[in-house]
């Protein structure tokens, strides 16, 4: 069964920007996850991990936009290009989310963006174990969600403290 991260699907943003930059701010830690804080959406709270394969995972908030994103990044991923649409899958077995991703260049490290305002995908992330994530030509990546609920966990306590966003 299939499930979309925002109503019909991801949103592809038109703003590659809401993945976070350089301006990020260090929150603090939650086992292997970092968690950071984005004053360019809004003062949103996220997490990541750098993977022995190279990738790069970020699962945050976008208070301005209501809603939250998933990102991941690896210097191998040489197909990707700037602001590039494609697919997006994020299988947890049996569960399964979908839809539109942006491609993004950060720190000259190629990867897909995707936002989303469903809060469900939050609480798969943080419950499952292992998650495939396969995105444009079939390619997939297995990421090891080892200790993700208590990042999770330390991504809204640090959300809690930013200021509020005027709806």
């Amino acid at each position: 069964m299939y499930r979309f991260l925002s109503t019909a699907c991801f949103t592809v943003l038109s703003c590659a920007g809401a993945l976070a930059q350089g301006g990020a701010l260090s929150w603090g830690s939650s086992g292997d996850w970092e968690v950071l804080i984005d004053p360019d959406v809004g003062h949103g709270c996220f997490m990541q991990k750098a993977f022995d394969d190279g990738t790069l995972v970020q699962v945050g908030a976008v208070p301005d936009r209501q809603g939250g994103f998933f990102a991941a990044l690896n210097a191998k991923w040489t197909e990707i290009e700037d602001g590039q649409e494609g697919v997006l899958t994020l299988d947890f077995g049996d569960a399964k989310f979908a839809g539109d991703a942006l491609g993004v260049i950060r720190g000259g490290i190629p990867g897909g963006y995707a936002f989303f305002d469903n809060p469900k995908f939050v609480d798969e992330f943080g419950k499952r174990s292992l998650v495939t994530v396969t995105g444009k030509g079939g390619q997939s990546v297995e990421i090891d969600l080892k200790g993700s609920q208590k990042a999770i966990v330390a991504v809204r306590a640090c959300q809690d403290e930013q200021p509020k966003q005027e709806p």
